[in-house]
């Protein structure tokens, strides 16, 4: 999405896909040094817990961009952008078989969505804002966010959200049903 030495621009996310054998620290460590053009060595990465505090754990940070990462399946994705990123993706079939709509859904999101896109949609939207799952699936009206579909492979879906200030949603991809 992004030539190399350069960022996306505010509201895109530049995204990968990997093995999910893959060590997810030299994964977004290898995705953020080649959009910013420098040595994987000048990039460092972790995790810090925004509740507990722990660097064991929590969402993932890189220097020099803000980072999203998710498994599923036999896949590894990661996500990079500006600002605040949230990305997911899930086995179409798993959703489908835990499906409860009065745990995903908010009153004002359409009944008929298809339920992982609301659920990537979801989660994606839940760790841009830093929170994840500690938060309802049900505070998040779909309808306020710019969320995109990302093109998975088969029997996936994945969704992912940057989250910029003052820009709402269209009427785009988070209206899909």
């Amino acid at each position: 999405m992004s030539s190399s030495g350069d960022l996306p621009d505010d509201a895109v996310a530049d995204i990968a896909w990997h093995s999910r054998t893959r060590d997810a620290d030299a994964a977004l460590t290898e995705h953020v040094a080649g959009l910013l053009a420098v040595e994987a060595g000048g990039i460092r990465v972790g995790r810090l817990c925004p509740r507990c505090g722990s660097d064991a754990h929590g969402r993932p940070w890189a220097s020099g961009a803000r980072v999203s990462l998710s498994r599923a399946g036999d896949h590894l994705v990661t996500a990079v952008a500006t600002g605040p990123v949230g990305v997911d993706v899930e086995v179409v079939a798993d959703v489908e078989s835990r499906w409860e709509p009065a745990l995903v859904l908010h009153p004002d999101d359409p009944v008929d969505v298809e339920p992982a896109w609301a659920w990537t949609a979801k989660e994606a939207v839940l760790k841009a804002r830093g929170t994840g799952l500690a938060v309802p699936m049900t505070s998040v009206r779909l309808a306020d966010h710019d969320v995109r579909e990302i093109p998975a492979p088969i029997g996936l879906a994945a969704a992912v959200v940057v989250l910029v200030p003052g820009l709402r949603a269209g009427a785009g991809p988070a209206a899909r049903r």
